[in-house]
């Protein structure tokens, strides 16, 4: 197995690994488009087995990809991770990783620590018109603000570019209120995936009828989010609207502890 820089043919790689792997193809690409430094893969006979890849903030790294099919060894996921932190040289800059329980052991074996519990939400569809709602003071237009401030307030880092042009993708909707902004997505036809979504912890009226809106428009197909598994506001929001917990996860740093107020967090 091969373990290391993407060549030019990596897009095409992407679209077949995706068609396999549940993973965001967009956000794959992308990430490489813009540092290709700092992306990652394990090929046999050219063929994309998994990969891994990071995005420099002002104040951390997040490894936002970290996906591989079942047939990948631990000893080449071993090797994939290694060969980004070799390459990452923020010294002492925070690295963010969320990650399952699964791969925790991984993760720890390089230094990596706990920040926090996340549990994996699932929706599976019910009636959408189980939940009555009013959808007045709901923008699916004037996010931008909400977002930039939020967001910042949330994360302590200015991540709008990576939202923005990063993450957004032609079926991104964003929902907003002045207290947060919901981003969901299409992962592929038949899941929407959450993320991020951030709202003022004040706001819990805001944040229900932005989850009530999303499943609305979007309740027809399966929806996940990763919320953290202790704020107990939130884990009760998603309960009383359908979701079950699928799998726990956790959200894990190296180097100095980053500075989350988790309260804020309803979509990882």
């Amino acid at each position: 197995m091969f373990v290391g820089w993407h060549n030019e043919n990596f897009e095409s790689a992407v679209e077949d690994f995706g068609s396999s792997v549940l993973c965001d193809t967009n956000l794959l690409i992308k990430t490489w488009q813009q540092d290709k430094s700092h992306s990652f893969g394990a090929y046999k006979d050219g063929e994309l087995f998994g990969m891994i890849s990071a995005f420099r903030f002002d104040k951390a790294m997040l490894i936002n990809n970290f996906c591989y099919k079942q047939e990948l060894s631990s000893d080449d996921k071993k090797r994939l991770l290694a060969l980004l932190l070799k390459n990452i040289d923020e010294s002492g800059k925070s690295i963010l990783v969320l990650v399952s329980d699964e791969e925790r052991e991984l993760f720890d074996a390089f230094g990596f620590k706990s920040f926090a519990p996340f549990h994996k939400a699932l929706y599976e569809g019910h009636d959408v018109g189980l939940f009555s709602t009013n959808f007045s003071n709901i923008s699916s237009t004037e996010y931008m603000e909400p977002l930039r401030m939020t967001d910042r307030e949330a994360y302590r880092d200015e991540r709008f570019f990576y939202i923005t042009h990063m993450m957004m993708k032609s079926s991104s909707l964003v929902l907003s209120t002045p207290n947060g902004y919901q981003h969901s997505y299409a992962l592929n036809k038949s899941t929407i995936k959450i993320s991020p979504w951030v709202m003022r912890s004040s706001a819990f009226e805001d944040a229900q009828k932005l989850l009530r809106a999303l499943i609305h428009h979007r309740g027809l197909k399966k929806i996940i989010a990763f919320i953290p598994a202790k704020v107990k506001e939130i884990t009760d929001l998603y309960s009383a609207h359908g979701f079950k917990y699928a799998q726990n996860y956790n959200l894990m740093y190296l180097n100095e502890k980053p500075d989350i107020n988790l309260e804020m967090i309803y979509g990882f």
